[in-house]
C-alpha cells in the first residue's frame, strides 16, 4: 500500500472530471463521494501537486444521470476545462463538515486497529466499502490476509477514532469463513 504524503493525507478525491460541458467552461464531473450534502457550502477545490493553488467554485448543480453534476469553476473557459478532464479533484479535509461522535468519514478508518472483546488483535482497516444499508471494512492482519467485517452491531461494538480502534465482538467464524 502506498503511503501518501502528509500532505495529500489532507485532501480526498472528491470528483473525477469526465468532460466539458458546452463551450463556456463548464465541467461535466462525478461525485466520489455518496454524500452530496457536502457541496453545499463547499467554496474550493484542488487538483493533486497544486495543493497550494485552489480553484474557486462559482456553481455546482445536478447533472444528467446518477452522482454527476456540471461545476464552473471562477475564471475557467474552455481551453482551461480541456485540460482538467480525466483528472481528479480534492476537497481539503478541513473542508467537511463536523460529523457526531457517532459518525464518521470513510478515511477516518483506514489504519484502524480492529481488537476484539478480549484483546485480540485482528490487523488494522485497509478499505471501506459501502454496500447500500451497510459498509464493509477489509481488514489485512499481519500475515497480510485480507478479509471482511460488515460494519454493523452484530459484529461491531465500538468504532473509537480516538483510540484508533474499532472494538469488535467474536468474528473468528466470519473470518474463518473467508480464509
Amino acid at each position: 500500500m502506498n503511503n501518501p504524503s502528509s500532505q495529500e493525507k489532507r485532501y480526498l478525491p472528491l470528483f473525477k472530471v469526465l468532460s466539458t460541458h458546452g463551450l463556456k467552461g463548464d465541467l461535466k464531473v462525478t461525485l466520489l463521494s455518496f454524500n452530496s450534502e457536502i457541496l453545499n457550502n463547499l467554496k474550493t477545490l484542488h487538483l493533486k501537486d497544486k495543493w497550494d493553488e485552489p480553484l474557486e467554485i462559482e456553481q455546482i448543480k445536478k447533472g444528467p444521470g446518477f452522482n454527476i453534476f456540471i461545476l464552473k469553476l471562477h475564471n475557467f473557459d474552455y481551453e482551461k476545462a480541456k485540460e482538467l478532464v480525466n483528472k481528479t479533484l480534492y476537497i481539503d479535509v478541513e473542508a467537511l463538515p463536523e460529523v457526531s461522535e457517532e459518525e464518521f468519514y470513510y478515511y477516518q478508518l483506514e489504519g484502524l486497529i480492529v481488537r476484539d472483546e478480549r484483546g485480540k488483535n485482528w490487523g488494522r482497516v485497509v478499505e471501506v466499502m459501502p454496500m447500500g444499508e451497510y459498509e464493509l471494512i477489509l481488514v489485512r492482519d499481519e500475515k497480510r490476509r485480507e478479509f471482511y467485517i460488515p460494519l454493523v452491531e452484530e459484529y461491531v461494538a465500538k468504532v473509537d477514532k480516538d483510540a484508533g480502534i474499532i472494538f469488535v465482538k467474536n468474528i473468528e467464524a466470519l473470518f474463518e469463513s473467508q480464509s
